[in-house]
């Protein structure tokens, strides 16, 4: 059985173990708070562009290429999002075995991963997948330069997956994120980002509603809007889903951190008894000692 002086101790670090994991959630929280703001917010805006560019597809036979799949697809690219921290419950497990699951199913395929996110390279580094790029800034850096103007790390990887596709480098581009939804629940999410998919149905506004449909007169021609739009898109759909893996991933270890010290009170409370039952069987032993001995000296 352990000393006093061991469960103490242990009572000590397992409070210290708290006071690091209430610390943590307050962290999270905070930043919960700010990332859904940004994910909710530009929710609306990816909705309407996505919506647009959507119409303008079958209006613009010189880029039809870009709407519509090939029949034969041999080479395809993958970016993952994943975080760059730890601590976030099943967050990153969720997301990789969504990833490696579309791999399965596209064994017979050339598949490229890329990689935004330290968790998701540390598991596909040292498995038999090729890696085109590994994105050495954080994922928050990412998306917080995307919200400055002039050019930045969204805008550059837009305009290279444009450029590989129409090079013929990949028939297919999927980007496989975390979606959220609320702070209890976030689901993995991918979206084919080219060719386009059929994407009506997500369309419109927040309620579901689908954006108008007919003949439009546009100036300039529907091809110079296509092109002007399609990288907006592309920025459009990279950012919001680094904002909504975000907040997922805060939320998530916000979570965890409840989780852990709620584990950690419980604990506490275990071994306090466990102490004070110890104490009192300490004293108890004393006292019977101090009798035993003052009754030999009467005898």
């Amino acid at each position: 059985m352990e000393s006093t002086r061991d469960i103490k101790n242990r009572i000590k670090s397992i409070t210290n173990i708290k006071q690091i994991t209430r610390a943590m959630e307050m962290v999270a929280a905070n930043r919960l708070k700010k990332a859904e703001g940004r994910a909710l917010s530009s929710r609306p805006y990816t909705q309407n562009i996505t919506s647009i560019l959507s119409n303008l597809t079958g209006s613009t036979p010189e880029k039809a290429h870009f709407g519509e799949p090939k029949e034969d697809v041999k080479k395809i690219m993958v970016l993952l999002i994943t975080s760059d921290k730890g601590l976030c419950g099943a967050y990153n497990t969720n997301a990789i075995q969504n990833t490696v699951k579309f791999l399965k199913e596209n064994s017979d395929k050339e598949i490229t991963l890329h990689l935004m996110g330290k968790k998701g390279n540390i598991f596909f580094r040292n498995r038999p997948y090729t890696i085109g790029e590994f994105y050495a800034e954080t994922v928050e850096e990412i998306g917080l330069s995307s919200l400055k103007a002039g050019d930045h790390k969204v805008s550059e990887i837009a305009a290279k997956m444009i450029e590989d596709f129409e090079g013929g480098n990949y028939d297919e581009i999927h980007l496989f994120y975390t979606k959220f939804k609320t702070v209890m629940k976030s689901d993995p999410a991918r979206v084919r980002l080219l060719p386009l998919e059929n994407i009506d149905a997500d369309a419109g506004d927040a309620e579901g509603k689908k954006a108008p449909q007919g003949d439009c007169i546009l100036e300039p021609s529907s091809e110079a809007i296509f092109s002007k739009l399609l990288p907006k898109y592309l920025e459009c759909q990279l950012r919001q889903a680094i904002f909504e893996s975000l907040t997922a991933e805060y939320a998530a270890r916000r979570m965890a951190m409840i989780a852990a010290s709620e584990n950690a009170e419980e604990i506490i409370g275990d071994l306090t008894q466990v102490y004070n039952k110890a104490r009192q069987e300490a004293i108890t032993k004393e006292l019977l000692e101090v009798v035993s001995g003052s009754e030999a000296m009467a005898g």
